[in-house]
């Protein structure tokens, strides 16, 4: 396996983004889904490249902060292209990052420890835009503790919150 350099992925990625720079969907968000899958990852056993590879790209194909329901599916039909080009990954690895990043939106759960891990960490942020996440919708038992946890966090806190975060 090789070593992916996810910096310098990034820095590619967002460089062929859809979107504004100015973006609740941009770089702040993809760096704390990274944060919040790292976080839940301790406690879940999800594949770490697989999950910081979906920090990347999950919304890299938005295009804009509205409703844009089609952009998981495009999300991961890039991947797809970027295989082999951009990053490189087992069969078995590539099928996780393709599911969580096409479906992200679509399904509450996959009753994958890595792709609920996904789906987790991309709700855990959801207080970027004045949601407050709800226990019931996240995909793991952690994620559930964490927001349960959470109550009474301020959502223009959450995020230093979850940094801050130690269970």
């Amino acid at each position: 396996m090789s070593m992916i350099d996810f910096a310098a992925l990034q820095a590619i990625v967002f460089s062929q983004k859809m979107t504004s720079d100015n973006t609740v969907h941009g770089i702040d968000h993809w760096n704390q889904v990274e944060s919040n899958a790292l976080l839940l990852s301790r406690h879940t056993g999800a594949d770490e490249t697989v999950i910081r590879l979906f920090a990347i790209f999950h919304d890299s194909r938005r295009y804009d902060d509205g409703y844009d329901p089609e952009h998981g599916p495009r999300a991961a039909e890039f991947i797809t292209q970027s295989r082999g080009n951009l990053f490189v990954l087992d069969d078995a690895r590539f099928d996780l990052l393709y599911h969580a990043c096409y479906y992200h939106t679509k399904e509450h759960a996959s009753g994958d420890k890595t792709i609920d891990t996904c789906y987790d960490a991309d709700r855990l942020d959801l207080g970027r835009v004045g949601i407050q996440p709800n226990p019931e919708k996240m995909a793991t038992l952690y994620g559930q503790k964490i927001v349960k946890k959470s109550k009474g966090v301020p959502l223009s806190e959450m995020r230093e919150w979850l940094n801050k975060l130690t269970l």
